[in-house]
């Protein structure tokens, strides 16, 4: 998701009227902001399988079960909501998509890919130390 997220830095840096008149920014910009909605839409599946989480019946609600299982804060989840649902318009109905829309999340929500990498690698450092060492017992395993 890094190595996306970095080509989309550079790519916001264009010139609001020079990104909507070059399809090669604005068409490498949709494909690397697809890539990386789908990095995050994957590590939360993995995450929702691993925890033995309720299913998400749609891509939105990764997040939001993210959210209500604390890997994520509730409020930073529901922001993330309309990402799921850009990703859907770039893969389905990517011809409606505007450039300048593209150009404005760039923009404005580009660091939400590095908070919810954090708010990952946070919640699995937390069960990491909750977890026993290898070869240890943990309290809930010793019975009554």
């Amino acid at each position: 998701m890094a190595r996306y997220v970095g080509i989309l830095r550079d790519l916001r840096e264009e010139a609001m009227t020079t990104f909507v008149a070059d399809p090669r920014l604005y068409g490498s910009a949709e494909r690397f902001l697809q890539l990386a909605i789908e990095t995050t839409l994957s590590i939360g599946h993995h995450l929702i399988a691993a925890r033995g989480l309720e299913q998400a019946g749609t891509y939105a609600a990764v997040f939001e079960i993210l959210g209500r299982a604390g890997v994520l804060d509730a409020e930073f989840a529901e922001e993330l909501v309309p990402m799921a649902r850009l990703r859907n318009r770039l893969v389905h109905v990517y011809a409606d998509v505007e450039p300048g829309r593209i150009h404005e999340t760039l923009k404005e929500h580009l660091d939400d890919f590095d908070r919810f990498a954090a708010a990952v690698t946070r919640y699995l450092d937390d069960l990491d130390e909750g977890a026993p060492d290898e070869g240890q017992v943990a309290d809930s395993d010793i019975g009554p």
